[in-house]
């Protein structure tokens, strides 16, 4: 039995080229790319159309989105982090001395399991250093309160500010309204360095 090809109207033909595939969806056109790579397991490499845009009977009005690849995505807890990072008070660090950095990564790591630290420093196991970390984090939620008038508990809304890893870049996710009042509030930039 011949393959029959999908017949369309002579605007939408006029925009398919080699390389490329229409495809209908209600009687709206669109034009997608078509190429195609192998799969494991499979006999012929498998099609795959990435979306170039509507096609009208003026030509195609082509997506104005950005691409991204999601399959090499990492994404990460920051706004937390970030904050209290940045709040972090001298006061708390110098009895530390050297060991500030490592011991408040702990604790954030501690807070914030899925902290972006973990992406950006080998952080050290709490076994390593001779602190009590339950006081050093209870000393450290005080003097937060007292220079910052900002409990550890209420900074727990920027959990959902992510760390987004892209193939080529790093973005900061969306910021709420209530959650960009809050770092206002304290003077917290989130900004990428």
């Amino acid at each position: 039995m011949p393959v029959t090809e999908k017949v369309y109207p002579e605007w939408v033909q006029a925009q398919r080229k080699r390389g490329t595939t229409v495809k209908k969806k209600g009687d709206t056109y669109y034009l997608y790319k078509r190429t195609s790579r192998r799969v494991p397991g499979k006999k012929y490499p498998q099609p795959v159309d990435t979306y170039i845009g509507i096609i009208t009977p003026d030509g195609v009005i082509e997506s104005g989105k950005r691409k991204v690849s999601l399959a090499e995505i990492e994404v990460k807890e920051y706004g937390f982090s970030k904050t209290v990072w940045q709040l972090c008070p001298e006061g708390w660090k110098k009895p530390l001395g050297d060991d500030w950095e490592e011991v408040l990564s702990i604790l954030i790591r501690k807070w914030s399991p899925e902290t972006y630290l973990l992406k950006e420093r080998r952080i050290k196991k709490e076994e390593e250093f001779h602190y009590q970390f339950g006081a050093q984090a209870a000393s450290l939620s005080r003097r937060i309160y007292k220079e910052h008038g900002v409990d550890v508990s209420e900074l727990q809304k920027l959990k959902s500010i992510y760390l987004l890893y892209l193939e080529k870049e790093t973005v900061v996710s969306r910021i709420s309204p209530e959650q960009k009042q809050l770092l206002e509030r304290m003077g917290v930039d989130l900004e990428m360095c």
